[in-house]
């Protein structure tokens, strides 16, 4: 329970980021369920009340238990007053008038602003939120973890440093993700992400990603099989499709158990627009195929290793479009 009067102060690092959050927002969230004064400045602390606790709203790693701890302490002690920092420092607990003061130096009460400060603070926030995740039987393995506060992760999922998960990305029990970077995606069951860039997708449950794949704005089905140095940008890929290697998927949907061979790309710019590729259902698409957007390939059509597709392709077609090689003999020349 709430036994001191709260005044959150504005400071100059209110809105600096940490983690994914502003400063301010942590304090925020951190004292929902206490009554708070917020101030423009320092002025408008009512130097008449007692107790009372000022705080910066660029001091983010402020928890109610530091404050409680803090006044329990100097109840215990008889301290009038206890500052935050060094001397001259206007944030701390004030118990009454008295004049005792003592100087607390604690890293919860760190205040932005610096590049040492920044540093104390950002390690400090990451050391929480991962121990907040292990709390979670989150299993975590390595020491290189960058992970926003706002990222949320189910207990049993898997992860391995090296790695960045940031913004809304929300990683589902049993899955598995090392040395990549994840933002603003989901990552579904079962699912397993390696040495890859994530952005703004969707991995369905049992598929694999990377490594060296990159996903933007892409949403992958389930049992679907990304390789290594495919990119996959603003595309649909139904259950179970297949693109093992050395490929570029853009602007596309593709049908379920479709197959996307090696070197495979989705021509999707002309120089001046974007356009879209729909593929059918169990599509084979053989290596080093090029598809001229706007197209159609339908259901169970086979493109045939080579070649370059630039108009639609009906349902169970096979379409071949390379040149036939022939042998070739040597003629001695006659000197």
């Amino acid at each position: 329970m709430q036994k001191f009067k709260l005044y959150l102060v504005k400071g100059e690092f209110s809105e600096q980021k940490v983690l994914g959050r502003q400063s301010k927002d942590y304090l925020f969230q951190e004292f929902e369920d206490y009554e708070y004064i917020i101030v423009d400045d320092l002025n408008e602390v009512d130097k008449e009340a007692f107790p009372r606790a000022v705080i910066s709203l660029d001091m983010p790693l402020v928890r109610a238990k530091d404050l409680d701890r803090t006044l329990v302490s100097m109840q215990k002690s008889a301290v009038s007053r206890v500052v935050f920092g060094g001397e001259g420092s206007p944030f701390g607990v004030w118990l009454d008038k008295g004049k005792d003061i003592y100087f607390v130096y604690d890293d919860a009460f760190l205040k932005l602003g610096g590049a040492k400060n920044d540093n104390m603070v950002y390690n400090t926030m990451r050391r929480r939120i991962i121990d907040h995740l292990l709390d979670g039987g989150v299993r975590i393995f390595g020491d290189d973890f960058h992970i926003d506060s706002t990222v949320k992760v189910e207990r049993g999922a898997t992860l391995k440093s090296p790695l960045t998960l940031s913004g809304d990305t929300f990683v589902e029990r049993g899955a598995y993700i090392e040395n990549s970077i994840v933002t603003d995606s989901i990552v579904s069951r079962g699912a397993t992400v390696t040495s890859s860039h994530i952005t703004a997708s969707q991995v369905g449950e049992n598929s694999s990603v990377g490594p060296f794949a990159r996903l933007r704005g892409a949403n992958v089905g389930a049992n679907c099989r990304i390789g290594d140095f495919v990119e996959v940008k603003g595309s649909t890929l139904s259950d179970g499709v297949k693109c093992a290697h050395l490929s570029y998927i853009g602007d596309a949907d593709v049908g379920e158990k479709t197959n996307v061979g090696c070197g495979t790309v989705f021509c999707n710019y002309d120089g001046k627009n974007k356009h879209h590729t729909s593929v059918g259902k169990k599509v084979f698409i053989g290596a080093n195929v090029n598809l001229v957007a706007p197209i159609t390939i339908g259901d169970n059509a086979f493109l045939a290793a080579g070649t370059t597709v630039t108009k639609s392709v009906e349902d169970s077609g096979f379409v071949i479009g390379r040149v036939r090689a022939e042998k070739l003999t040597k003629t001695k020349q006659e000197g």
